[in-house]
């Protein structure tokens, strides 16, 4: 609470002096105060978002990608939207002296901070505010600077607020299987209803492939084209959303005390696994079978458990293409 006092009265003293500013016609406005983009954003190692709700995300590169408060990987999308705006936000117009104070004011009390890093270095420090009235410019105003602006990226009419999010939920990849096929070493698909057609596909290099039944016996006549374009599949696998909110622990523990129908793991090159363990999902509609009867379970979506306990919602329609039989890949 006295945090956001000292914040209210920054602003107001900010608001204060801005008026004295844009007042005096004399005034010219450095560059280093309305100059917001950092060009080079290869540089950038880390970005830091902070809401007036305490809500924040800090995100980090790591090599290739970008990683969430250091947990999970961050969208790819999401993250190129974010560095394309840094570098390319630029100033519209200043605000207009009968729109100063409200602005001042509300960037008090409803915006997002933005740090920006390199390295150890922070680069730049600014607070983004809500869309101007015809929502074609977003209100900015750099730390220590006497002056907010409306901002804008050049080509584009819109608003840029919706590109700071603090939600790691929304920030966070939704791909549960994202694999070159040479970084794959092995495909394990289990199933607890049928374990005779349960196996374990091995890419060993060089176009060579090997097939285990349940029991680790290699299995002979199997089609190695048919595993390789398999393990291909891996390359990209997303599920529908991130559930976390709808299972606290007792819901959570409930699942978890159930069996799962199936179980489908990668492990690559490194011998590091990624598994994932599928449920069914309650019928909760009303959706009828052939037979008019209603059906126990949702015949579109079931739950997934990743490694750490986070419930997912998957479509059948992508992971069907993973549940094979062992059979599928026999030669007719």
């Amino acid at each position: 609470m006295k945090r956001k006092v000292i914040l209210v009265v920054f602003f107001i003293m900010l608001a204060s002096s801005a008026i004295i500013f844009l007042t005096n016609k004399k005034g010219t406005i450095k560059k280093e105060l309305r100059d917001f983009a950092v060009k080079d954003t290869s540089t950038i190692t880390k970005i830091f978002l902070a809401d007036k709700a305490n809500n924040s995300v800090t995100l980090t590169r790591d090599k290739n990608q970008w990683k969430i408060n250091n947990k999970y990987y961050a969208r790819p999308d999401a993250i190129n939207i974010l560095l394309q705006t840094i570098a390319t936000v630029d100033v519209k117009s200043p605000v207009s002296n009968r729109a100063l104070k409200n602005v001042i004011k509300r960037l008090a009390t409803k915006s997002i901070k933005v740090e920006i890093y390199k390295d150890n270095e922070l680069l730049k420090v600014y607070y983004v505010g809500e869309a101007t009235p015809d929502q074609s410019g977003t209100y900015m105003v750099l730390e220590n600077s006497s002056v907010p602006f409306v901002t804008q990226i050049p080509g584009f009419t819109g608003y840029l607020t919706v590109r700071y999010f603090t939600d790691e939920t929304l920030w966070r990849d939704n791909s549960v299987f994202l694999y070159s096929y040479q970084d794959i070493s092995s495909v394990l698909v289990y199933m607890q209803d049928n374990t005779a057609q349960s196996f374990t596909a091995y890419n060993d290099g060089n176009n060579k492939f090997r097939l285990q039944d349940f029991n680790k016996k290699e299995v002979a006549g199997f089609n190695a084209l048919t595993v390789k374009e398999y393990i291909a599949l891996f390359k990209k696998v997303k599920c529908e959303a991130y559930l976390d909110e709808f299972f606290p622990k007792k819901r959570l523990d409930s699942l978890l005390n159930t069996k799962p129908f199936a179980l489908i793991s990668v492990t690559n090159r490194k011998g590091n696994i990624n598994s994932i363990k599928l449920y069914r999902r309650p019928n909760t509609g009303e959706v009828y079978g052939g037979d008019g009867k209603l059906l126990p379970y949702n015949p579109d979506a079931m739950y997934g458990v990743l490694q750490d306990n986070k419930v997912v919602s998957l479509q059948y329609f992508v992971f069907d293409a993973l549940m094979k039989d062992i059979s599928y890949f026999l030669n007719k």
